[in-house]
Protein backbone atom coordinates (compact mmCIF):
# COMPACT_ATOMS: atom_id res chain seq x y z
CA UNK A 1 0.00 0.00 0.00
CA UNK A 2 3.15 2.05 0.24
CA UNK A 3 4.06 2.09 -2.65
CA UNK A 4 0.28 2.66 -4.27
CA UNK A 5 0.22 5.57 -2.37
CA UNK A 6 3.69 6.64 -2.66
CA UNK A 7 4.54 10.22 -2.74
CA UNK A 8 6.50 10.67 -5.63
CA UNK A 9 3.54 9.12 -8.04
CA UNK A 10 0.30 10.62 -6.69
CA UNK A 11 1.40 13.82 -4.93
CA UNK A 12 4.01 16.25 -6.34
CA UNK A 13 4.92 19.53 -4.82
CA UNK A 14 7.31 22.36 -5.70
CA UNK A 15 8.97 21.35 -2.65
CA UNK A 16 10.10 17.58 -3.11
CA UNK A 17 10.79 17.34 0.20
CA UNK A 18 7.69 18.96 2.12
CA UNK A 19 6.18 16.37 3.76
CA UNK A 20 2.01 15.90 3.33
CA UNK A 21 -0.18 17.11 5.96
CA UNK A 22 -2.82 15.25 7.98
CA UNK A 23 -6.14 17.02 5.29
CA UNK A 24 -3.45 16.21 2.58
CA UNK A 25 -3.40 12.62 3.55
CA UNK A 26 -7.26 11.98 4.03
CA UNK A 27 -7.80 14.02 1.03
CA UNK A 28 -6.11 10.72 -0.90
CA UNK A 29 -7.38 8.24 1.23
CA UNK A 30 -11.18 9.71 0.21
CA UNK A 31 -10.19 9.83 -3.46
CA UNK A 32 -8.69 6.45 -3.19
CA UNK A 33 -11.54 4.98 -1.71
CA UNK A 34 -14.51 6.56 -3.71
CA UNK A 35 -14.79 4.25 -6.75
CA UNK A 36 -13.99 1.18 -5.19
CA UNK A 37 -17.45 0.00 -3.89
CA UNK A 38 -19.52 2.43 -6.51
CA UNK A 39 -21.42 -0.87 -7.55
CA UNK A 40 -20.91 -2.94 -4.46
CA UNK A 41 -22.14 -0.83 -1.06
CA UNK A 42 -25.16 1.57 -1.96
CA UNK A 43 -24.60 5.21 -1.20
CA UNK A 44 -20.71 4.51 -0.70
CA UNK A 45 -19.75 6.96 -3.76
CA UNK A 46 -22.26 9.43 -2.43
CA UNK A 47 -20.56 9.25 1.08
CA UNK A 48 -16.68 9.76 0.21
CA UNK A 49 -17.84 12.57 -2.54
CA UNK A 50 -19.38 14.35 0.55
CA UNK A 51 -16.00 14.32 2.31
CA UNK A 52 -13.93 15.36 -0.16
CA UNK A 53 -16.29 18.21 -0.39
CA UNK A 54 -15.74 18.73 2.72
CA UNK A 55 -12.42 18.42 3.00
CA UNK A 56 -11.80 20.78 -0.66
CA UNK A 57 -13.90 23.28 1.11
CA UNK A 58 -12.22 23.72 4.36
CA UNK A 59 -8.93 24.28 2.81
CA UNK A 60 -10.08 27.34 0.49
CA UNK A 61 -10.26 28.70 3.73
CA UNK A 62 -6.67 28.63 4.00
CA UNK A 63 -4.54 31.62 2.35
CA UNK A 64 -2.57 29.59 -0.29
CA UNK A 65 -5.73 28.18 -1.73
CA UNK A 66 -8.65 30.36 -3.40
CA UNK A 67 -10.84 30.40 -6.48
CA UNK A 68 -8.62 32.99 -7.68
CA UNK A 69 -6.95 30.08 -9.66
CA UNK A 70 -10.09 29.90 -11.51
CA UNK A 71 -8.95 32.61 -13.67
CA UNK A 72 -6.19 32.31 -16.42
CA UNK A 73 -7.77 29.35 -18.37
CA UNK A 74 -11.38 29.77 -20.04
CA UNK A 75 -11.87 25.61 -19.98
CA UNK A 76 -12.04 26.40 -16.15
CA UNK A 77 -14.94 28.51 -16.15
CA UNK A 78 -16.58 26.08 -18.44
CA UNK A 79 -15.88 23.30 -16.03
CA UNK A 80 -17.77 25.60 -13.29
CA UNK A 81 -20.85 26.20 -15.86
CA UNK A 82 -20.86 22.77 -16.36
CA UNK A 83 -20.51 21.43 -12.66
CA UNK A 84 -23.70 24.25 -12.12
CA UNK A 85 -25.75 23.85 -15.21
CA UNK A 86 -28.10 20.51 -13.76
CA UNK A 87 -29.15 22.36 -10.30
CA UNK A 88 -29.52 25.99 -12.79
CA UNK A 89 -31.89 23.82 -15.12
CA UNK A 90 -34.02 22.47 -12.78
CA UNK A 91 -34.32 25.33 -10.78
CA UNK A 92 -35.11 27.73 -14.16
CA UNK A 93 -37.58 24.94 -15.47
CA UNK A 94 -39.28 25.28 -12.16
CA UNK A 95 -39.64 29.22 -11.72
CA UNK A 96 -40.85 29.21 -15.45
CA UNK A 97 -43.76 26.76 -14.79
CA UNK A 98 -44.17 28.55 -11.40
CA UNK A 99 -43.53 25.22 -9.48
CA UNK A 100 -40.52 25.13 -7.15
CA UNK A 101 -39.82 21.23 -6.00
CA UNK A 102 -36.79 21.70 -3.50
CA UNK A 103 -36.73 17.21 -3.60
CA UNK A 104 -35.89 17.69 -6.91
CA UNK A 105 -32.59 19.57 -6.73
CA UNK A 106 -30.97 16.88 -4.08
CA UNK A 107 -29.36 15.38 -7.50
CA UNK A 108 -28.40 18.22 -9.32
CA UNK A 109 -26.40 19.74 -6.15
CA UNK A 110 -23.84 17.35 -6.10
CA UNK A 111 -22.44 18.42 -8.92
CA UNK A 112 -22.74 22.41 -7.70
CA UNK A 113 -21.32 20.81 -4.66
CA UNK A 114 -17.91 19.32 -6.53
CA UNK A 115 -16.97 22.68 -7.94
CA UNK A 116 -15.23 23.24 -4.70
CA UNK A 117 -13.44 19.99 -5.38
CA UNK A 118 -12.69 21.44 -9.00
CA UNK A 119 -11.06 24.46 -7.18
CA UNK A 120 -9.14 22.71 -4.54
CA UNK A 121 -7.73 20.40 -7.05
CA UNK A 122 -6.76 22.89 -8.75
CA UNK A 123 -4.13 23.74 -6.18
CA UNK A 124 -2.72 20.42 -6.31
CA UNK A 125 -0.65 18.36 -8.05
CA UNK A 126 -2.42 15.34 -7.02
CA UNK A 127 -2.73 12.56 -10.14
CA UNK A 128 -6.32 11.15 -9.79
CA UNK A 129 -5.70 8.36 -12.39
CA UNK A 130 -2.87 6.86 -10.36
CA UNK A 131 -5.31 5.86 -7.66
CA UNK A 132 -8.32 5.37 -9.99
CA UNK A 133 -5.70 2.28 -11.72
CA UNK A 134 -5.89 0.88 -8.55
CA UNK A 135 -9.41 1.53 -7.43
CA UNK A 136 -10.91 0.28 -10.54
CA UNK A 137 -9.98 -3.42 -10.90
CA UNK A 138 -10.01 -3.60 -6.89
CA UNK A 139 -13.45 -2.41 -7.52
CA UNK A 140 -14.60 -5.23 -9.86
CA UNK A 141 -12.72 -7.93 -7.51
CA UNK A 142 -14.64 -6.38 -4.66
CA UNK A 143 -17.96 -6.78 -7.35
CA UNK A 144 -16.83 -10.15 -8.51
CA UNK A 145 -16.97 -11.80 -4.61
CA UNK A 146 -20.38 -10.20 -4.14
CA UNK A 147 -21.96 -11.44 -7.60
CA UNK A 148 -20.61 -14.51 -6.22
CA UNK A 149 -22.57 -14.75 -3.14
CA UNK A 150 -25.51 -13.66 -4.38
CA UNK A 151 -25.69 -12.20 -8.55
CA UNK A 152 -29.51 -11.55 -7.96
CA UNK A 153 -29.76 -9.11 -5.31
CA UNK A 154 -31.43 -6.34 -7.40
CA UNK A 155 -35.03 -7.80 -6.32
CA UNK A 156 -36.96 -5.65 -8.65
CA UNK A 157 -35.97 -7.27 -11.66
CA UNK A 158 -35.69 -10.84 -12.96
CA UNK A 159 -33.21 -13.38 -11.63
CA UNK A 160 -31.87 -14.21 -14.84
CA UNK A 161 -29.27 -11.12 -14.61
CA UNK A 162 -26.80 -10.13 -12.54
CA UNK A 163 -28.06 -7.00 -9.85
CA UNK A 164 -26.56 -5.94 -6.36
CA UNK A 165 -28.94 -4.54 -3.95
CA UNK A 166 -26.82 -1.23 -4.35
CA UNK A 167 -27.05 -0.80 -8.43
CA UNK A 168 -30.15 -2.39 -10.87
CA UNK A 169 -28.60 -4.87 -13.85
CA UNK A 170 -28.46 -1.74 -16.81
CA UNK A 171 -26.77 0.55 -14.17
CA UNK A 172 -24.43 -2.53 -13.06
CA UNK A 173 -23.96 -3.65 -17.10
CA UNK A 174 -23.03 -0.06 -17.99
CA UNK A 175 -20.27 1.07 -15.12
CA UNK A 176 -18.86 -2.87 -15.23
CA UNK A 177 -18.12 -2.00 -18.57
CA UNK A 178 -16.65 1.58 -18.14
CA UNK A 179 -13.98 0.07 -15.07
CA UNK A 180 -13.39 -2.78 -17.26
CA UNK A 181 -12.50 0.13 -19.89
CA UNK A 182 -9.92 1.74 -17.71
CA UNK A 183 -8.10 -1.15 -17.07
CA UNK A 184 -7.40 -1.22 -20.02
CA UNK A 185 -6.48 2.14 -20.94
CA UNK A 186 -4.64 2.49 -18.21
CA UNK A 187 -2.62 -0.82 -18.97
CA UNK A 188 1.24 0.46 -18.90
CA UNK A 189 -0.01 3.92 -19.55
CA UNK A 190 2.53 5.18 -17.37
CA UNK A 191 5.22 2.87 -18.62
CA UNK A 192 5.66 -0.87 -17.68
CA UNK A 193 3.17 -1.44 -15.04
CA UNK A 194 4.22 -4.11 -11.72
CA UNK A 195 3.54 -7.70 -12.17
CA UNK A 196 0.87 -6.69 -9.23
CA UNK A 197 -0.85 -4.06 -11.12
CA UNK A 198 -0.98 -5.31 -14.57
CA UNK A 199 -2.18 -9.06 -12.91
CA UNK A 200 -5.41 -6.87 -11.62
CA UNK A 201 -5.78 -4.98 -14.63
CA UNK A 202 -6.29 -8.16 -16.52
CA UNK A 203 -8.75 -9.58 -13.92
CA UNK A 204 -10.43 -6.44 -13.57
CA UNK A 205 -10.60 -6.67 -17.76
CA UNK A 206 -12.16 -10.38 -17.18
CA UNK A 207 -14.34 -9.47 -14.52
CA UNK A 208 -16.01 -6.86 -16.28
CA UNK A 209 -16.81 -8.62 -19.82
CA UNK A 210 -18.49 -11.52 -17.33
CA UNK A 211 -20.43 -8.78 -15.07
CA UNK A 212 -21.69 -7.06 -18.61
CA UNK A 213 -22.85 -10.05 -20.33
CA UNK A 214 -24.04 -11.62 -17.41
CA UNK A 215 -26.53 -8.41 -16.77
CA UNK A 216 -27.87 -8.27 -20.36
CA UNK A 217 -27.07 -4.68 -20.44
CA UNK A 218 -27.58 -3.76 -24.23
CA UNK A 219 -27.32 -0.22 -23.19
CA UNK A 220 -23.92 -1.18 -21.96
CA UNK A 221 -23.13 -2.99 -24.73
CA UNK A 222 -23.63 -0.22 -27.34
CA UNK A 223 -20.22 1.85 -26.16
CA UNK A 224 -17.90 -1.37 -26.30
CA UNK A 225 -17.09 -0.36 -30.61
CA UNK A 226 -16.35 3.32 -29.59
CA UNK A 227 -14.39 2.61 -26.13
CA UNK A 228 -12.21 0.32 -28.51
CA UNK A 229 -11.77 2.97 -31.15
CA UNK A 230 -10.51 5.35 -28.41
CA UNK A 231 -8.73 3.05 -27.12
CA UNK A 232 -7.18 2.31 -30.27
CA UNK A 233 -6.81 6.15 -32.02
CA UNK A 234 -5.58 7.84 -29.10
CA UNK A 235 -3.65 4.98 -26.47
CA UNK A 236 -1.95 2.61 -29.14
CA UNK A 237 -1.88 5.78 -31.68
CA UNK A 238 -3.15 3.80 -34.53
CA UNK A 239 -4.58 6.49 -37.35
CA UNK A 240 -3.98 4.95 -40.40
CA UNK A 241 -6.76 3.35 -42.40
CA UNK A 242 -4.81 0.54 -43.93
CA UNK A 243 -3.82 -0.69 -40.11
CA UNK A 244 -7.13 0.45 -37.93
CA UNK A 245 -9.05 -1.75 -40.66
CA UNK A 246 -7.69 -4.90 -39.81
CA UNK A 247 -7.80 -4.91 -36.76
CA UNK A 248 -11.17 -3.69 -36.34
CA UNK A 249 -12.05 -6.55 -38.78
CA UNK A 250 -10.43 -8.66 -36.01
CA UNK A 251 -11.99 -7.47 -33.25
CA UNK A 252 -15.22 -7.10 -35.11
CA UNK A 253 -14.87 -11.37 -35.78
CA UNK A 254 -14.27 -11.52 -31.96
CA UNK A 255 -17.50 -9.87 -31.62
CA UNK A 256 -19.25 -12.08 -34.06
CA UNK A 257 -18.05 -15.43 -32.20
CA UNK A 258 -19.43 -14.42 -28.60
CA UNK A 259 -22.95 -13.55 -29.74
CA UNK A 260 -22.84 -16.96 -32.05
CA UNK A 261 -21.59 -18.54 -28.73
CA UNK A 262 -22.74 -17.41 -26.00
CA UNK A 263 -26.71 -17.25 -25.30
CA UNK A 264 -27.17 -14.35 -23.17
CA UNK A 265 -25.85 -12.48 -25.29
CA UNK A 266 -26.93 -13.89 -28.21
CA UNK A 267 -31.01 -13.70 -27.40
CA UNK A 268 -30.28 -9.94 -26.34
CA UNK A 269 -29.03 -9.00 -29.67
CA UNK A 270 -31.23 -10.92 -31.64
CA UNK A 271 -34.77 -9.99 -29.29
CA UNK A 272 -33.56 -6.02 -30.28
CA UNK A 273 -32.91 -6.79 -33.96
CA UNK A 274 -36.65 -8.65 -34.12
CA UNK A 275 -38.40 -6.07 -31.97
CA UNK A 276 -36.75 -3.10 -34.37
CA UNK A 277 -38.14 -5.18 -37.62
CA UNK A 278 -41.80 -5.20 -36.11
CA UNK A 279 -41.62 -1.82 -34.97
CA UNK A 280 -40.26 -0.49 -38.81
CA UNK A 281 -43.41 -2.57 -40.03
CA UNK A 282 -45.97 -0.82 -37.87
CA UNK A 283 -46.39 -3.46 -34.98
CA UNK A 284 -44.93 -4.09 -31.53
CA UNK A 285 -45.11 -0.82 -30.29
CA UNK A 286 -45.57 -2.44 -26.98
CA UNK A 287 -42.29 -4.06 -26.79
CA UNK A 288 -38.99 -2.92 -24.92
CA UNK A 289 -37.33 -1.62 -28.32
CA UNK A 290 -40.77 -0.35 -29.38
CA UNK A 291 -41.45 1.43 -26.73
CA UNK A 292 -37.99 3.48 -26.51
CA UNK A 293 -38.61 4.38 -30.12
CA UNK A 294 -41.77 5.44 -29.43
CA UNK A 295 -40.57 7.55 -25.83
CA UNK A 296 -37.63 8.74 -28.15
CA UNK A 297 -40.42 10.39 -31.33
CA UNK A 298 -42.79 11.23 -28.00
CA UNK A 299 -40.56 13.26 -26.28
CA UNK A 300 -39.70 15.52 -29.75
CA UNK A 301 -43.44 15.90 -30.13
CA UNK A 302 -43.82 16.68 -26.05
CA UNK A 303 -40.75 19.44 -26.14
CA UNK A 304 -41.62 21.34 -28.86
CA UNK A 305 -45.45 21.69 -27.54
CA UNK A 306 -43.92 23.70 -24.24
CA UNK A 307 -40.34 24.01 -24.86
CA UNK A 308 -39.16 26.87 -23.09
CA UNK A 309 -40.93 25.41 -19.38
CA UNK A 310 -40.71 21.87 -19.92
CA UNK A 311 -42.99 19.60 -17.58
CA UNK A 312 -40.99 18.76 -14.26
CA UNK A 313 -40.93 15.32 -13.21
CA UNK A 314 -44.28 13.36 -14.60
CA UNK A 315 -46.94 16.35 -15.13
CA UNK A 316 -47.07 15.38 -18.64
CA UNK A 317 -50.59 16.52 -20.58
CA UNK A 318 -52.66 13.42 -22.00
CA UNK A 319 -50.74 12.15 -24.71
CA UNK A 320 -54.10 10.56 -26.29
CA UNK A 321 -55.19 14.47 -26.62
CA UNK A 322 -51.99 15.27 -28.83
CA UNK A 323 -52.96 14.37 -32.52
CA UNK A 324 -49.47 13.98 -33.31
CA UNK A 325 -48.62 11.16 -30.59
CA UNK A 326 -51.94 9.53 -30.92
CA UNK A 327 -51.16 7.00 -33.54
CA UNK A 328 -48.55 5.55 -31.48
CA UNK A 329 -49.70 5.71 -28.57
CA UNK A 330 -50.50 2.69 -25.81
CA UNK A 331 -50.79 2.20 -22.27
CA UNK A 332 -47.98 1.09 -21.62
CA UNK A 333 -46.08 4.05 -23.62
CA UNK A 334 -48.16 6.28 -21.19
CA UNK A 335 -47.09 4.06 -18.08
CA UNK A 336 -43.46 3.62 -18.82
CA UNK A 337 -43.60 7.77 -19.61
CA UNK A 338 -44.39 8.48 -16.27
CA UNK A 339 -42.80 5.36 -14.33
CA UNK A 340 -39.76 5.33 -16.33
CA UNK A 341 -38.56 8.14 -18.45
CA UNK A 342 -38.17 8.23 -21.78
CA UNK A 343 -34.81 6.51 -21.68
CA UNK A 344 -32.43 8.76 -23.32
CA UNK A 345 -30.46 11.07 -21.25
CA UNK A 346 -30.35 14.61 -23.50
CA UNK A 347 -34.06 14.25 -24.07
CA UNK A 348 -35.37 13.42 -20.72
CA UNK A 349 -33.71 16.75 -19.21
CA UNK A 350 -35.46 18.26 -22.21
CA UNK A 351 -38.91 16.91 -21.06
CA UNK A 352 -37.66 18.03 -17.26
CA UNK A 353 -36.67 21.28 -17.90
CA UNK A 354 -37.10 22.48 -21.21
CA UNK A 355 -33.94 24.26 -23.21
CA UNK A 356 -32.51 24.63 -20.18
CA UNK A 357 -32.37 21.01 -19.42
CA UNK A 358 -31.30 20.33 -22.95
CA UNK A 359 -28.46 23.23 -22.48
CA UNK A 360 -27.61 21.78 -19.57
CA UNK A 361 -27.33 18.25 -20.88
CA UNK A 362 -25.26 19.17 -23.94
CA UNK A 363 -22.58 21.15 -21.46
CA UNK A 364 -22.11 18.25 -19.49
CA UNK A 365 -20.74 16.14 -22.37
CA UNK A 366 -19.39 18.06 -24.92
CA UNK A 367 -17.27 20.59 -22.39
CA UNK A 368 -15.82 17.83 -20.03
CA UNK A 369 -15.11 15.92 -23.90
CA UNK A 370 -13.00 18.57 -25.32
CA UNK A 371 -11.61 19.51 -22.04
CA UNK A 372 -9.99 15.88 -22.32
CA UNK A 373 -9.38 15.26 -25.89
CA UNK A 374 -7.01 18.41 -25.17
CA UNK A 375 -5.10 16.70 -22.27
CA UNK A 376 -4.89 13.62 -24.45
CA UNK A 377 -2.76 15.83 -26.68
CA UNK A 378 0.12 16.91 -24.24
CA UNK A 379 3.20 15.80 -23.68
CA UNK A 380 2.69 15.81 -20.01
CA UNK A 381 1.96 11.94 -18.59
CA UNK A 382 -0.50 13.25 -15.78
CA UNK A 383 -2.14 15.45 -18.01
CA UNK A 384 -2.76 13.06 -21.07
CA UNK A 385 -3.18 10.55 -18.57
CA UNK A 386 -6.41 12.41 -17.28
CA UNK A 387 -7.19 13.17 -20.90
CA UNK A 388 -7.65 9.51 -21.77
CA UNK A 389 -9.60 8.07 -18.86
CA UNK A 390 -11.92 11.45 -19.25
CA UNK A 391 -12.58 10.93 -22.83
CA UNK A 392 -13.18 7.13 -21.88
CA UNK A 393 -15.43 8.21 -19.09
CA UNK A 394 -17.31 11.14 -21.27
CA UNK A 395 -17.63 8.43 -24.39
CA UNK A 396 -19.07 5.74 -22.31
CA UNK A 397 -21.98 7.67 -20.45
CA UNK A 398 -22.54 9.69 -23.72
CA UNK A 399 -23.46 5.99 -25.14
CA UNK A 400 -25.20 4.56 -22.03
CA UNK A 401 -27.60 7.80 -22.44
CA UNK A 402 -28.53 7.35 -25.89
CA UNK A 403 -30.69 4.54 -24.19
CA UNK A 404 -31.22 5.47 -20.40
CA UNK A 405 -30.80 7.88 -18.27
CA UNK A 406 -27.50 8.44 -16.90
CA UNK A 407 -27.49 10.80 -14.51
CA UNK A 408 -30.89 10.67 -12.78
CA UNK A 409 -29.60 8.06 -9.86
CA UNK A 410 -27.93 10.28 -6.90
CA UNK A 411 -25.18 7.82 -6.97
CA UNK A 412 -24.63 8.53 -11.00
CA UNK A 413 -24.67 12.36 -10.65
CA UNK A 414 -22.02 11.68 -7.73
CA UNK A 415 -20.03 10.09 -9.44
CA UNK A 416 -20.02 12.41 -12.83
CA UNK A 417 -19.24 15.17 -10.59
CA UNK A 418 -16.14 13.17 -8.88
CA UNK A 419 -14.96 12.19 -12.21
CA UNK A 420 -15.61 15.12 -14.05
CA UNK A 421 -13.79 17.82 -11.16
CA UNK A 422 -10.75 15.64 -10.26
CA UNK A 423 -9.61 14.84 -13.96
CA UNK A 424 -10.56 18.34 -15.23
CA UNK A 425 -8.47 19.92 -12.61
CA UNK A 426 -5.29 17.65 -13.06
CA UNK A 427 -6.19 18.32 -17.29
CA UNK A 428 -6.02 22.19 -16.58
CA UNK A 429 -4.51 22.84 -13.24
CA UNK A 430 -1.46 25.55 -13.76
CA UNK A 431 1.47 23.25 -14.59
CA UNK A 432 4.09 26.21 -12.29
CA UNK A 433 2.13 24.38 -8.77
Amino acid sequence: MTRILARREIYQTSAEKSPLSIPDLLFIACLALAPLCLLSVRSWTIFFVFCLVGLATWQLGRPENGFAVLRGDPARMWIVATLASPLIAVLAGQLVRGHIQPGLMDGPSRALLAITLFTYLLHKQIDFVRLLEWSAPLSLLILCGVLLVHPYGYASMTSERFGTFAVDPLSLGQYATLLGFICLITLNLYGPDRLLLKSLKFMGMAIAVWISIGTGSRSGWIAFPFLILLWLIFVHQIRQIKTLVPVLLGLGFLGFMVYETNAMVHERIGLAITEFMEYSHGYGHDTSTGLRMSMLKMAGLLFWEQPLAGYGDSHYPALSGIPSIAPFNTEALEFALIHNGVHNEIMQNALRSGVFGLASSLLMFIVPGVVFYRGTRSQIPSVRAAGLVGLCYIVAVFCFGLSTETFNLKYTISFYALMVSTLAAQVLRPQSI
